[in-house]
């Protein structure tokens, strides 16, 4: 698990956060958020569909190799092809 600015979270940090938040050290309005941004303001739907399992193992290394998830990956064609 990183941080925003991509540091890693290890123990040490959870450690270092937990002691200062009971010495009542922790910044007014700091907070932590773990996971992804939300994708919008709004609702979100899941979408699936069948493709040949070459096909969609092809797609997976395409995107690690891009350093994207595939998930990412998807939205990214999914916006072209309504940009289009």
């Amino acid at each position: 698990m990183r941080d925003k600015s991509g540091r890693p979270i290890d123990d040490a940090r959870l450690d270092e956060w937990a002691d200062a938040f009971e010495r009542g050290e922790w910044p007014e309005g700091k907070t932590t958020q773990v996971g992804r941004p939300a994708l919008s303001d709004g609702e979100t739907k899941i979408l699936s569909f069948r493709i040949p399992a070459s096909k969609a193992e092809a797609f997976a290394q395409k995107a690690k190799r891009e350093g994207k998830t595939k998930s990412e990956a998807f939205r990214d064609l999914v916006d072209r092809y309504l940009e289009a």
